[in-house]
């Protein structure tokens, strides 16, 4: 039995704040070391004009081929690894979108994800690529994706766009008045980035603040078909992170396979605010697949309130 898989059978019946199921497991090759080529992505042939083209960020197909993320290749591992998102997605969707009695789903804040991990290097923002790549192909849906990790900003670097651009922190500091300055188009249609903005020693401040918890108010409501994943440091050990669960209404807590700790685990998900559903990402699940071994992502989800 894995590390998450204790895990998940320890948390469901210790923790109110996680009855997560029994993970999901297939596998997916990842792809690695193919050189980057000037080429653009465009998933689901979607269609967006833009008014200001200078604005866009370019996806480079080629780069997220040699990362082993969506992309629009054809073969085997990314087909595997574009159905095993689709699972995930498919779980986050019908929460963000199902309201509760007497409740629209915005008023859940369901739409607002949350992404971590309990250390670093578990995968969170791989994760977070993903996930945003894969919902940006639904018909009906966008996405934004925010890099919170305003601390060590990685989206930018794995996405091959300058993370100096103005982004989170410049909006909480007042150095940029309106919101649309620090949502950036993509080439990949309903695909959007807030970059973290400029490196700033008052991160904490910044990310509790009355001004974040209105502009995670603001982004929740104002599209109804919206989903904003929000890319946050590691748990452990960073405060800022657990300030961000009290502003959203799901958390992804990415482990990976036999590296992560059962109590880092159950320590990271004790931190999270108890109210919001949370699911687990397993990171790297390797497991036979036939003709060898290969990567792969397995979720399990539960919230406080899901009892059965």
């Amino acid at each position: 039995m894995s590390t998450i898989e204790k895990a998940m059978g320890e948390l469901r019946h210790t923790s109110p704040k996680s009855n997560a199921a029994e993970a999901l497991k297939s596998s997916a090759d990842v792809l690695s070391g193919a050189e980057s080529q000037p080429a653009v992505t465009k998933i689901e042939g979607k269609k967006e004009p833009f008014k200001d083209s200078s604005r866009i960020i370019p996806i480079n197909n080629s780069l997220l081929e040699s990362l082993g993320m969506i992309n629009n290749g054809s073969n085997e591992s990314e087909r595997q690894i574009k159905d095993e998102f689709r699972l995930i997605k498919h779980k986050l969707l019908k929460k963000a979108f199902t309201p509760e009695e007497g409740h629209k789903p915005s008023a859940n804040k369901r739409n607002l994800i949350m992404v971590s991990s309990p250390n670093m290097n578990e995968g969170k923002t791989f994760v977070s690529i993903n996930l945003a790549l894969s919902i940006a192909s639904e018909q009906d849906k966008t996405v934004l994706l925010i890099d919170a990790d305003v601390l060590s900003p990685s989206i930018g670097d794995t996405l091959g766009f300058d993370n100096d651009m103005p982004g989170l922190t410049d909006y909480l500091l007042g150095n940029v008045g309106d919101l649309s300055d620090i949502i950036y188009p993509t080439t990949v249609p309903d695909f959007r980035v807030m970059p973290a903005g400029s490196s700033n020693n008052m991160s904490y401040e910044l990310l509790s603040s009355g001004k974040m918890a209105a502009l995670m108010e603001e982004i929740a409501s104002r599209y109804s078909d919206r989903i904003i994943l929000l890319d946050c440091p590691p748990l452990l050990g960073v405060v800022e992170t657990v300030t961000l669960s009290n502003l959203v209404g799901q958390a992804i807590v990415v482990v990976e396979q036999n590296k992560t700790k059962l109590g880092d685990i159950k320590q990271a998900v004790a931190l999270l605010n108890s109210e919001i559903d949370t699911g687990f990402v397993i990171n790297k699940a390797v497991q036979t697949a036939g003709h060898g071994y290969g990567y792969g992502y397995g979720y399990g989800y539960g919230s406080k309130d899901n009892k059965k």
